[in-house]
């Protein structure tokens, strides 16, 4: 039995490698180079992506930027092109955002709120420092992204608590108190 399947394995195998065949030459004749000449391939909205991510953004951001980014707005059973902008609610458990698109299937502008995301470390840190002994109870993430405006406003809103105590700071993106 044992010298059975080791022959079927062989042959198996046998038969795999005369499946990968070239052609004398040593070229794929099956496979053209295609040139395109003056096309250049980019995401529609990689302009957008690229303003509103940075190395810190929590990572449940980074992902439904990027579903809305990634979004086809001309395949929506709203889109006929007639209209110049159309809007899009993208929502998860603990945030959301409102995508304005263009009839091209560009983002233009976006509002983003996120409730209790992962703090960036730098942010952290920087709140520790300058108010020990009192702990983040609640935060905010809040960006406002406009096509136009080379600065997208990214903002973490956060409820600090010590005792009986409570205090409202904000924050940019870099850490820098408003």
């Amino acid at each position: 039995m044992k010298n059975v399947m080791l022959g079927l394995c062989l042959l198996g195998l046998t038969s795999l490698a005369f499946a990968q065949t070239t052609p004398q030459n040593g070229n794929d004749a099956d496979t053209d180079e295609v040139k395109l000449e003056g096309v250049t391939v980019s995401p529609l909205n990689l302009s957008y992506l690229n303003k509103v991510q940075d190395p810190h953004t929590p990572e449940e951001v980074v992902q439904l930027e990027n579903t809305a980014a990634r979004y086809d707005i001309k395949r929506s059973e709203i889109f006929d092109g007639s209209f110049e902008a159309y809007e899009v609610i993208f929502e998860q458990t603990d945030g959301g955002i409102v995508a304005t698109y263009d009839r091209e299937g560009k983002i233009t502008s976006s509002l983003e709120r996120f409730k209790n995301v992962a703090l960036p470390v730098h942010i952290r840190e920087m709140v520790y420092k300058k108010y020990p002994g009192w702990t983040i109870t609640k935060d905010a993430y809040i960006v406002s992204y406009y096509e136009d405006l080379e600065e997208v406003q990214k903002i973490y809103k956060l409820q600090l608590k010590n005792g009986k105590q409570r205090k409202v700071l904000k924050c940019d993106s870099e850490g820098n108190m408003l």
